[in-house]
Formats: C-alpha cells, sequence, structure tokens
C-alpha cells in the first residue's frame, strides 16, 4: 500500500500497488510490456501516479526493440566512451541541445539518429569527423576531452605499437606527466633498434619548441595538460602487445629516463642532433611541425652505442646520467 492522488477521489488515498502484461498499439504497432499501476481502496479505480513514466519507459523499450533503436544503456556507453556530455553530445551531432537528454529519459530517436548513434558507438574514426566539424558548438575543453579519448580509442582500435608502448611507460611510472612520456618515447624508440635490432615502433616524431612530439600520443594525451596522467582513465589492452625482450628493454630505458622532470628530459632531447637539425633555420620559440627523421635517429643513437661503448642494456645509465647533467647544466645557465 502506498499514499498516492486519487484523480477520482480528489484526495491522497491509500493505493495497492499492481502488474499486468498490457498489450496495445502504438503508431500501428503492436506491442506487449509490463504495465504497473495502482488500485484506490476507497473508490477501486485504476490509477497511475508515479507510475506513469515507467509505463511510458517500458512502451518504448518495447518499440525500439521492434525497430531495432539504439538503448539507453549504449546511449550512456557512448557519453562515457567518448568522455562527452549529453548536451555537448547532442550538439556535436546536429541534435540540438536537449536531444539525448530525452532519449536517456525514454523518447525514442527516429530510425536514421539511432542509426547515427550506433555507428558512432562503434566507430571512433566516424564521431571524429562530427567532433571536428562541431567544435564550434562545445567548449575548448569539452572538444580536447572528447578528442582525447576519441584519439585513445582509435590508437587502440588501431593496435599502435606506439599506442602501447606509450601505455606501458605509463603504467610503470604511475604519476607521470604528458611531457615526459613524450621523451621516454623518443629515447625508447632510438636506442631500440642498437638493442632490439629493429625500431619498437615506426612513427615519427615533430620537432616542436618543447622537444619531440609524437602528434597522436599528444592528441590523445594533451587534455591532461601539466597534470599526472590517470592510467586506469585510458583506453588500452593490459596485455601492451610486447614481447618479453621488448618489456626487459622499456623497463632499462624507464629506468634510466624516468626518474627525471619533464623540463629535465625536455633539456635532455634539446641536446640531440636529430631534433637540433629538424629545427635548423627556425627561432627558439617557432612553432614547427618538421618531422624528425626515423633514419637519422638511429644514426645518431647507433653513434651515441659506440661512443660509450655499450654492451648491455644497462649501458643506456651512462649515457642518460651524462646527458642528465649537461641538461642541468644548460638549464641552470638559462635561467640566470
Amino acid at each position: 500500500m502506498k499514499k498516492e492522488f486519487c484523480e477520482f477521489c480528489m484526495k491522497d488515498t491509500n493505493c495497492k500497488y499492481n502488474e499486468r502484461i498490457k498489450e496495445e498499439i502504438i503508431n500501428n504497432d503492436k506491442i506487449k510490456y509490463l504495465e504497473k499501476y495502482y488500485v484506490c481502496s476507497e473508490c477501486n479505480n485504476e490509477i497511475y501516479g508515479d507510475l506513469l513514466d515507467d509505463n511510458i519507459l517500458a512502451s518504448n523499450n518495447e518499440l525500439r526493440k521492434i525497430h531495432n533503436l539504439i538503448t539507453i544503456q549504449e546511449i550512456e556507453e557512448i557519453i562515457e566512451k567518448y568522455h562527452i556530455g549529453k548536451k555537448p553530445l547532442s550538439l556535436v551531432l546536429g541534435l540540438g541541445e536537449v536531444n539525448i537528454i530525452r532519449y536517456l529519459n525514454g523518447a525514442n530517436p527516429t530510425k536514421e539518429i539511432s542509426d547515427l548513434l550506433k555507428n558512432i558507438n562503434n566507430n571512433p574514426f566516424l564521431f571524429e569527423l562530427y567532433l571536428d566539424a562541431n567544435r564550434d558548438k562545445i567548449s575548448a575543453i569539452a572538444y580536447k576531452k572528447s578528442l582525447g579519448k576519441t584519439k585513445q580509442l582509435e590508437l587502440t582500435n588501431n593496435h599502435s605499437k606506439l599506442y602501447n608502448v606509450c601505455l606501458y611507460i605509463i603504467h610503470k611510472l604511475a604519476e607521470i606527466d604528458h611531457l615526459s612520456v613524450q621523451k621516454i618515447l623518443f629515447f625508447a624508440n632510438g636506442f631500440s633498434k642498437v638493442f632490439l635490432g629493429n625500431n619498437l615502433f615506426k612513427d615519427c616524431p615533430e620537432a616542436w619548441i618543447h622537444g619531440p612530439v609524437y602528434r597522436e600520443i599528444y592528441d590523445s594525451l594533451s587534455y591532461y595538460k601539466n597534470n599526472k596522467i590517470d592510467y586506469n582513465e585510458l583506453s588500452f589492452d593490459r596485455k601492451f602487445n610486447l614481447s618479453n625482450e621488448e618489456i626487459n628493454y622499456l623497463d632499462v630505458v624507464i629506468e634510466s629516463f624516468g626518474s627525471y622532470s619533464g623540463s629535465i628530459l625536455r633539456e635532455m632531447t634539446h641536446m640531440t642532433s636529430p631534433w637540433i637539425n629538424a629545427r635548423l633555420g627556425l627561432e627558439t620559440n617557432e612553432v614547427s611541425s618538421r618531422i624528425i627523421d626515423l633514419d637519422e635517429m638511429n644514426e645518431y643513437f647507433k653513434n651515441i652505442y659506440t661512443e660509450y661503448n655499450m654492451h648491455e642494456l644497462n649501458d643506456i645509465l651512462k649515457y642518460s646520467d651524462k646527458l642528465f647533467k649537461k641538461a642541468r647544466k644548460a638549464k641552470f645557465e638559462n635561467n640566470k
């Protein structure tokens, strides 16, 4: 029994909760759902009260099944997957400001809109097209966060080796910022050719003002700004798809460079010839997307391998220690 307002008695009365299977025809569709209702203890009439919304939702869910429309749970999955709010998602897809909220509250989308939502749920590359086309309709922060999550999904779907290595570095160091990740990736791929026989990945960094930057990683993580990256938030394959040999190698690279701050690592990369050569002719603070050639990186680290008489992985520590001392000195002099 529950107190509900009875529109027949025009007052609050004790009502008994009931359920039954209801058959109904809506827009020529015959549906069957569990209907909830009350029976007033005073006049014995049926009333719906606060159960009306439940019945509308139940009937709409049956219509969704008949027409194979997207479910509320799938829409919620899109919001979580792309790290985007209800209103921003609605605006990005050109659905006005409140339609996504309406669908989450039980209203049914058209078949066309439902198919669009299903497609973007399964295809981050398609979602990115809508996100970029309508970025001016949402805040810059909302755009950057959603783009980051979208890029993470794309890298995961493409089984990107670069992204797997990136995630492993973040996993091992736990508290690391985006700047540091970028620089460790540069050193990790640089030494991989001489120690593993092949580069860890074929992606080339760009010669940015603050050192080498892998564009796809920047797009996927830059919304963290200078904050520590939350590993548990990222889209990833927990197995990393790395061989034992690659993991052992990366552990040494992480040990060699992972203890330094992002600003020191930036200074360290500024002392490598591949980055220096890629920025020849540019002003110190001039923005550039010039590519750092992978062959030149391999040649540079091959020469370092010879110069430091490296035979074992732990010999990388000799190079990182010396480079750190030079970088610290340069940073001190720059701050005078």
